[in-house]
């Protein structure tokens, strides 16, 4: 870390996954990102259900205390079941911030998109909360039907199946304007670029979406080749 670096928190809702390990690898230089554990035990993402001052505390205290400059919240399960999450972190934090729903939303309208194809690997349930709180932020929602009954079944998928399961499900949506994975187990950050190239649209992955949010937030504009139109040509805040 040198002195003018941005110092990032990564506050993950889950302990250790390849996809981390990924997205660690991508930070370019001028970024400095920590990541810590959320510290909420968990079975089952609906164990996240009701830990908003949980989730509140740890941000506030972990920010203070290593000096961040900005905060990053991924896990949309996390935020779908602490309705007003966002809202608190507002009024809680005096650095930037965000989250993962929030950070895909505004790389969304970033690309001009309101027509999306989401791609989770997430059961019907926590589909069913997901669909609604992107809908309410102004987004006609076309879920694509990739048959997951638990994120764990997303968990070490080759690409080539992320792919395959993202070409069938672009062959059956209609009229849509950007592709959307929310869930980084679904992770399609090996293939994106070839994702956009074939399929003539943006892709938008929550772990890249998060960080151009709060580096941009921050003042930060960075350009980052292979994973996606997002992080390479940075556009602005909208």
């Amino acid at each position: 870390m040198s002195d003018g670096d941005l110092k990032i928190g990564f506050i993950k809702p889950g302990a250790g996954n390849t996809h981390y390990d990924e997205f660690a690898a991508m930070i370019p230089p001028g970024i400095d990102l920590e990541m810590v554990e959320l510290g909420v035990l968990r079975t089952a993402l609906t164990d996240f259900a009701g830990r908003a001052d949980a989730i509140l505390e740890r941000a506030v205290n972990q920010t203070r205390e290593s000096g961040w400059q900005g905060v990053i919240i991924p896990g949309a399960p996390v935020e779908v079941q602490n309705p007003g999450l966002r809202a608190r972190l507002a009024e809680a934090l005096d650095v930037p911030f965000t989250t993962a729903l929030g950070a895909g939303e505004n790389a969304l309208r970033a690309f001009g998109a309101s027509r999306i194809l989401l791609l989770t690997p997430f059961d019907s349930y926590m589909n069913s909360l997901v669909v609604p709180h992107l809908t309410a932020a102004g987004f006609d929602v076309q879920l694509a039907d990739l048959g997951f009954n638990s994120e764990q079944e997303a968990v070490d998928l080759d690409s080539s199946v992320v792919f395959d399961m993202a070409r069938g499900a672009v062959r059956a949506a209609e009229g849509v304007q950007a592709l959307y994975f929310q869930g980084a187990v679904l992770n399609p950050l090996p293939v994106i670029d070839e994702m956009e190239a074939e399929f003539g649209l943006p892709v938008v992955a929550s772990n890249p979406a998060m960080l151009w949010s709060v580096a941009s937030q921050l003042g930060g504009t960075f350009s980052i080749e292979g994973k996606g139109r997002l992080v390479r040509e940075w556009p602005p805040l909208p």
